[in-house]
């Protein structure tokens, strides 16, 4: 796009957004998203353009640096007192927006409003998964609190960050609806105003405790609002991100990188994400059922290829499910690229002279799907692509009417308890394939409930993680990048491999 049509464009939605009141040189730091939030409630949703936004408003215990770590955010140490408790010490100090002081009471209220039924608005949380096993929160003192949990749960820490702390005297003064739409945390961002459809609007903070220690520099934002706008299409975020409307712009597609390295405000920040891309198969019905079929399609996509032409290289391939950056990663030779296997096996399988399927996907995958289809029917496969809005097409993959399609699965703990237990686990949600294999089943129980040190518990994924790869029930693809196009008037921020936007030390020059 000129960069005339890009102002012209830029001045367009400044013109359709409503104005925001700021004093005289005030910094106000603008993020164009793709989705607006669902709500702004930090205890219902399951969605991360939310959580993105609500970052800037709330903290957690615990929180994740761009690395990943966790450490201290609202708490400033914990311990394991107890296979099934963790005892949690406060920082004090801390004030919700209202001036009103941070207690333990708040911890209590935010878990159990979490992960007992029914608590918001006669609704059980989303979020309650992302807790389980806590079954309980008790306040020893203002500043300690303790959780519980029904079994032993190793995995609590990489999940904790994921949990907002809500305000106890705040929610059960204005109630649950309201709470949704005017929202007070302890953040460094305090809310101004939703405008739904078009953007949030929020404003620094004052007394601010700070964040966590583990991120400096420590204290207030350095600017003195911040604006997430909603603008879906991708040529109208780059077009305002062009003319200076915003400073970072989201979900920026590969083939249009080259345009924002070639304007000299611009750059482009990107991070490996935690979000693993699979070809995925109807294992509950012929041809897929048979497993020499799943692995012959595993050889037959040439996944470093697809990687270099169709992703720019912003790539990793992955053997199996989980991704290079988590601990529990399992290095594994993957299939590789090998059409002559590819036939054996269909021929093994009685398809010799292969079959038709249609490979289903989202627009985003488009690309993807049309190379893949290609190497598809080099081995005998008729492919043929259909692309759908997702919320069509998964409720006719949850009722097993589908045979093969394009998706991915985020891991934003890192953990294989958030990806290896819902995609794979027999029943589980997000197993979307119909896979079953009791002995899948039993290593990922035990490593999740029953393993006696955190060596066994990484022992029983690995073993999972090599029984996966072996017996295919996808075709295992990549973690991708995610790039952002940023302003070069913007220090201070990088992009986090979680997608979370976090705002509380970036600056505008």
């Amino acid at each position: 796009m000129k960069s005339t049509q890009a102002q012209v464009l830029a001045l367009a939605l400044v013109a359709l957004l409503s104005p925001v009141a700021f004093p005289q040189g005030a910094k106000t730091l603008v993020v164009g998203i793709d989705s607006d939030a669902l709500t702004l409630d930090p205890g219902n949703f399951r969605h991360r353009e939310t959580e993105t936004i609500l970052r800037n408003m709330y903290d957690g215990l615990v929180t994740r640096t761009p690395g990943m770590e966790v450490v201290p955010e609202l708490a400033v140490s914990w311990e394991r007192v107890s296979d099934t408790e963790w005892v949690f010490y406060l920082r004090d100090g801390v004030t919700w927006h209202d001036g009103t002081p941070f207690t333990a009471e708040d911890v209590v209220f935010t878990v159990e409003r979490t992960v007992k039924e029914g608590r918001i608005g006669g609704l059980t949380s989303p979020r309650k998964g992302l807790l389980d096993p806590v079954t309980d929160a008790v306040a020893l003192d203002r500043l300690t609190v303790k959780l519980i949990t029904s079994v032993p749960y190793p995995a609590l820490l990489a999940f904790l960050p994921h949990t907002l702390i809500v305000p106890k005297h705040y929610v059960e003064a204005v109630g649950d609806a309201y709470f949704a739409e005017n929202p007070l945390g302890t953040g460094p961002f305090r809310f101004v105003r939703w405008d739904k459809g078009t953007q949030i609007v929020m404003e620094r903070y004052d007394g601010y405790y700070g964040g966590s220690p583990a991120i400096p520099p420590v204290g207030p934002a350095p600017v003195d609002r911040v604006i997430f706008r909603v603008l879906p299409e991708t040529s109208t975020r780059i077009a305002a991100l062009r003319a200076g409307v915003i400073h970072i712009a989201t979900r920026i597609p590969v083939d249009l990188i080259p345009e924002i390295e070639a304007d000299p405000a611009l750059r482009v920040l990107s991070v490996r994400g935690t979000r693993s891309t699979f070809l995925e198969m109807n294992v509950r019905r012929p041809p897929f059922a048979d497993v020499r079929v799943r692995q012959a399609l595993n050889y037959a996509v040439d996944v470093e290829l697809v990687i270099e032409y169709v992703l720019a290289g912003l790539a990793t391939p992955i053997p199996s499910l989980m991704s290079p950056d988590s601990p529990f990663y399992l290095d594994i030779p993957p299939y590789g690229y090998d059409p002559v296997r590819a036939r054996e096996l269909l021929a093994e399988a009685g398809y010799s002279g292969g079959f038709s399927v249609t490979l289903d996907c989202p627009d985003h995958f488009k690309d993807v799907a049309l190379v893949i289809a290609e190497m598809l029917r080099d081995v005998g496969i008729e492919a043929r692509v259909q692309v759908w809005e997702w919320s069509l097409l998964l409720p006719r993959i949850r009722a097993g009417e589908r045979d093969l399609w394009l998706s991915d699965w985020g891991n934003a703990t890192l953990d294989p308890m958030d990806i290896m237990i819902p995609k794979l686990k027999t029943g589980e949600r997000g197993n979307y394939s119909g896979y079953s294999n009791p002995t899948y089943d039993e290593l990922v129980e035990f490593a999740e409930r029953h393993a006696p040190d955190p060596e066994a518990r990484l022992r029983a994924y690995h073993q999972a993680q090599e029984l996966a790869h072996r017996e295919a029930p996808m075709v295992f693809l990549w973690v991708a990048q995610e790039a952002y196009g940023v302003s070069r008037r913007v220090v201070g921020w990088v992009p986090s491999p979680d997608s979370r936007i976090n705002l509380h030390r970036a600056d505008l020059q």
